[in-house]
């Protein structure tokens, strides 16, 4: 096995298992119980606001999803490790749900990746290596205008009503975007802080190996 091929394995893996495990939770039936369900998460069930991103409403709309996950995997750096993966994944499905659960008050159910999806296609085509600063940012804009859109009174929620099973909920859109800009903004800063410590420290060691002026 070479190590180009090794890379793209472990690089593949967690979102081959990310996929996996709406395709299993689909497939088992098992959507009406992780769903986003706002009087269940009430009475204890926090946990709804990970699980309901990996329940779908039907085949369709799990195919459409995966293939947008498939898409962001490919525009990902393979550089990410494993806990990258995890940490971004965790704020995205928890933003996306809480948003979901504070600020939408009349969402009953919910279910879905898709909310989740658009942050992180902010998030990893951000630090793309692949693409210059310009595409970057394009893509970026699209994703923000698109979910803008989506909240304006032109947007019909059920224009894809029969082909998914159910009206397409915006807010869902809107709350992942807004937490992969807040972890772009994080990680940035986080860079910079690291940067700047490094800085710091290089200075310190310059002036401790400088030599003293001794007097005559």
């Amino acid at each position: 096995m070479t190590n180009a091929f090794r890379t793209h394995l472990i690089h593949a893996l967690p979102w081959a298992a990310l996929a996996l495990a709406c395709v299993v939770i689909f497939a088992l039936g098992w959507s009406d119980v992780l769903r986003f369900d706002r009087p269940v998460i009430a009475s204890g069930a926090w946990w709804q606001l990970f699980s309901a991103h990996l329940a779908h409403l039907s085949w369709p709309h799990l195919w459409m999803n995966l293939a947008a996950l498939v898409l962001t995997a490919y525009v990902s750096a393979q550089s990410h490790s494993l806990g990258h993966f995890f940490t971004v994944w965790i704020l995205l499905l928890l933003g996306t749900g809480a948003g979901l659960y504070w600020f939408a008050p009349d969402l009953i159910r919910y279910v879905g990746l898709s909310g989740a999806l658009h942050g992180a296609l902010i998030v990893y085509i951000s630090d793309s290596p692949f693409y210059d600063r310009r595409i970057r940012a394009l893509v970026v804009m699209v994703v923000l205008a698109k979910v803008g859109w989506e909240q304006s009174l032109w947007f019909d929620d059920m224009a894809n009503a029969d082909s998914i099973g159910g009206r397409t909920e915006g807010r869902a859109h809107l709350y992942g975007a807004l937490t992969g800009v807040l972890i772009v903004a994080m990680t940035y800063c986080w860079s910079q802080m690291i940067r700047l410590k490094k800085q710091v420290e290089k200075t310190k060691q310059i002036r401790h190996r400088r030599p003293e002026n001794t007097p005559d």
